[in-house]
């Protein structure tokens, strides 16, 4: 699943659609599967892991983004979007541990405040 969301957030970002738009797509795609996942019958692990990977490729993707020497973003919110990206790694890798939906709350809402800054800032 890894490699399918890697995928689709490539495609997305190659769209027509502006940069930033794009990224805001993805993000609330995120938020719309955590939250899927998280309203959904206890025994779909499927969809659990399938949000939680996808979510965790989008944040890998962001990671390396940030550590390229091109990226045009200050350095001061490079390293405040990192800062928050390890604490989603570390609440994904804790949601993986402990299945319970209860756990994809923090998720969803940073998922969602970023896709909400991505589409205030065309």
């Amino acid at each position: 699943m890894t490699n399918r969301a890697f995928q689709a957030y490539r495609q997305t970002s190659k769209s027509a659609l502006g940069g930033r738009q794009a990224q805001a797509q993805a993000f609330a795609k995120a938020a719309r599967l955590l939250e899927d996942a998280r309203t959904s019958e206890i025994g779909d692990g499927g969809a659990y892991a399938e949000a939680l990977n996808f979510n965790r490729t989008l944040w890998t993707i962001l990671q390396a983004d940030l550590a390229g020497e091109d990226s045009p973003l200050p350095d001061d919110l490079k390293a405040q979007i990192m800062s928050l990206s390890i604490f989603v790694d570390r609440r994904t890798n804790e949601a993986a541990a402990n299945p319970d939906p209860a756990c994809l709350s923090a998720l969803i809402d940073i998922d969602r405040d970023m896709a909400a800054g991505l589409f205030a800032s065309r």
